[in-house]
């Protein structure tokens, strides 16, 4: 060996030991900030009070909506109001949502649901996420005017998205998100083109702006019954950290029989099983996957059962769980009495 030639390839291997050494440890600092910001986003999205304009690009549409949303000793309260496409308004406080459609004179009126423009699960920020998601502060930006910091949340495996958030760096607000599968493809945006924190909005910014004398009310605030899971039914297959959260008996506005619906999460993402019997009207039951934006479906037939998995996950995801589905016993017929 030349001499000397040993020590330098022990330079070269001590400095790439210290480069690792480096590198993991600002990877863990990288994760600690990226739960900060994320803890400060939660109480951003939650607490302030803004009005903005935003756009949501989903299943090849463009969508825009104006936000007024305020927070006081009555609770969390927003306003919707879409620019474009159906006119259409949404007033949502802690106990319920209200769908106002004055081209259809109808009103909706439901149970208070979580808010779309970011995911519930990172407004908690649950400890066991960071089992099958990584959380990285991956650079700056510049979004409606103000400079962000942006994080990305990273799927560990392939059976959920990842996510792209771009955060005002004053006040943690979120400004933009994009849904990205595994690919890092965008599949699902959405982005504020104008955004005005305030300390202040008078009730009035939140009143619908359409009269909706005339309007045919539609009330759907009677929660599912919860009940235990029916025993004749099997979900062979979950991916890892996806669990039973919910599972209910009830209609379908597609269906006049029952429907066992089972919901599957893993903190995040989240799953819906759907096991239905087909009653006369005659449609096509849904056979193998199919895909709106960033919603996949599977479907299969299982012995004259319709068997739909959906929900806002990869397309392996939903394969993987409605292929496993398999009945165990033949289930009761409505009252009781057993299937033949």
């Amino acid at each position: 060996m030349t001499p000397g030639l040993e020590d330098a390839e022990l330079r070269v291997v001590l400095i790439g030991c210290l480069w690792a050494l480096v590198q993991g440890v600002f990877a863990a600092q990288t994760d600690a900030d990226a739960v900060k910001w994320l803890q400060r986003m939660a109480t951003a999205v939650k607490t302030l009070n803004y009005r903005g304009t935003f756009v949501y690009i989903h299943h090849k549409q463009i969508e825009a909506m104006r936000i007024i949303h305020k927070v006081d000793a009555n609770g969390e309260r927003e306003r919707l109001v879409s620019l474009n496409g159906a006119a259409r308004e949404i007033i949502r406080d802690q106990n319920r949502l209200t769908c106002i459609l004055p081209d259809k004179k109808s009103v909706v009126v439901e149970k208070s649901r979580s808010r779309k423009i970011v995911p519930e699960a990172l407004l908690q920020f649950l400890p066991a996420l960071k089992q099958h998601y990584s959380f990285k502060v991956v650079g700056d930006g510049r979004i409606a005017g103000m400079h962000t910091k942006v994080i990305a949340v990273i799927p560990k495996d392939r059976y959920r998205y990842g996510h792209r958030l771009w955060l005002d760096k004053k006040t943690a607000m979120l400004l933009k998100s994009d849904v990205v599968d595994v690919k890092g493809t965008i599949i699902e945006q959405l982005m504020f083109t104008s955004l005005k924190i305030v300390d202040h909005i008078d009730d009035k910014a939140l009143q619908p702006g359409v009269p909706k004398t005339g309007f045919k009310l539609y009330q759907q605030l009677q929660k599912p019954v919860i009940q235990q899971a029916p025993k004749h039914w099997k979900i062979g297959r979950l991916p890892p950290g996806y669990k039973l959260k919910m599972y209910a008996e009830h209609g379908l506005p597609t269906s006049k029989m029952p429907v066992d619906h089972y919901v599957y999460t893993d903190g995040l993402s989240s799953v819906s099983v759907y096991i239905e019997k087909p009653g006369k009207q005659k449609k096509m039951p849904l056979r193998g996957l199919s895909r709106m934006g960033a919603v996949n479906a599977f479907g299969k037939v299982v012995d004259g059962y319709q068997i739909t998995v959906v929900g806002e996950v990869p397309a392996a995801t939903v394969a993987l769980i409605g292929k496993s589905v398999r009945m165990l016993s033949k289930p009761a017929k409505p009252g009781g009495e057993p299937n033949d």
